[in-house]
């Protein structure tokens, strides 16, 4: 793989600044953006979301509790949580349940209103936008350069989107005991997809700064359902529960998150196999002129171009009902940058071959 030297738009100063109140940037800028085009989609690379899942085990499933949208659901999805808590070893009061991890995301940073704030960079921008609605005062570290607190909160994912970085489990320990005033959240939203990954849950036991949160949504593909959960100490979860409302989880999300719980683990991604199929994938990129892939852990990666990604985006879609995750709109990243994942070797090589053919005069 070419070493390609890495540069993000952030990473000469780490600087501080609260932010003015502003609409999301991200409410029409994240992947999967299939609604915005009439183009048939052949070949959808701008998700992460795990493309090979039994569908068919889903659909009987969802239609075995059709019956359930004809009443309210729980009105914190109780028994999701009572699930969630059996499943990690828990107590329900350990645990919140969200309309998928970003929900969380903006409940914390509501909990923690005006809380100065530390955002690795480039990371998921939801975070970002969520501590810009609440007023935190922000500082932005490159994840190269990361040095952490002393802060009231810190988002952390793990692995990384969108570059595949992997935070080692005593990297996240000697942060939570370092600072142990500062709040540590941890999103582990893409950790099926990296075999590296160390999940946190062993640190909640000794750490009551630690948040953690889980997207149901990437791994079982059911990103239209919206699901997700948050674990933590008992303190700090009756401190954001504060700001939950009822009914937020729908009573088809509830039933699927209780059975993926309970059967679900065979439906995971097999993430060796993907893994291989992506060193495939990253290795022709290397042979591709104009196209530098940036080393990750995860089934996506970055991929550095010499064209602008936007052109690149709508190039691919109009000429080959091919999708990209143009990432330009990533903290610290460029107009030079496009994230992609890892699908059947047919479509990663559909991919390939349409970047050969699209000539200069198109981008």
């Amino acid at each position: 793989m070419t070493n390609w030297p890495i540069t993000y738009a952030h990473t000469l100063i780490c600087h501080t600044f609260i932010p003015p109140l502003k609409p999301s940037n991200m409410l029409n800028g994240h992947g999967d953006d299939i609604y915005k085009s009439n183009t048939e989609i052949k070949a959808n690379f701008s998700t992460n979301v795990w493309y090979d899942a039994d569908t068919d085990i889903l659909r009987s499933m969802l239609i075995t509790q059709i019956d359930k949208i004809f009443h309210y659901p729980e009105p914190a999805a109780e028994s999701f949580v009572r699930e969630v808590a059996r499943f990690h070893n828990l107590q329900p009061q350990n645990v919140i349940a969200g309309n998928g991890a970003t929900e969380l995301f903006y409940l914390i940073a509501h909990a923690f209103e005006g809380s100065k704030t530390i955002l690795p960079i480039p990371s998921f921008s939801e975070y970002e936008d969520a501590c810009t609605l609440y007023r935190h005062q922000q500082i932005f570290v490159p994840i190269k350069d990361l040095q952490a607190g002393p802060a009231d909160l810190m988002f952390i994912c793990n692995p990384n989107n969108p570059n595949g970085h992997v935070w080692k489990l005593e990297e996240i320990e000697n942060i939570l005991q370092q600072y142990p005033q500062m709040t540590l959240v941890v999103d582990e939203s893409f950790i099926d997809f990296a075999p590296t990954a160390q999940p946190s849950e062993p640190l909640l036991a000794s750490y009551p700064n630690l948040l953690v949160i889980h997207s149901m949504t990437k791994s079982y593909a059911i990103p239209g359902l919206r699901l997700g959960y948050m674990l933590g100490s008992e303190k700090l979860i009756d401190r954001i529960k504060r700001f939950t409302h009822p009914w937020n989880v729908n009573a088809l999300a509830i039933e699927i998150g209780k059975f993926l719980l309970q059967n679900g683990k065979y439906l995971l991604p097999d993430t060796d196999r993907l893994l291989k199929r992506k060193e495939n994938f990253v290795r022709a990129f290397d042979e591709l002129p104009g196209y530098s892939p940036v080393p990750s852990e995860t089934s996506f990666f970055l991929i550095h171009t010499i064209h602008k990604s936007h052109v690149l985006k709508q190039e691919l879609l109009k000429q080959f009902g091919i999708l990209i995750r143009d990432a330009s709109n990533f903290r610290g990243l460029d107009e030079h940058y496009f994230r992609v994942n890892t699908l059947s070797d047919e479509k990663n090589q559909m991919l390939l071959r349409a970047l050969r053919l699209l000539s200069i005069n198109d981008l």
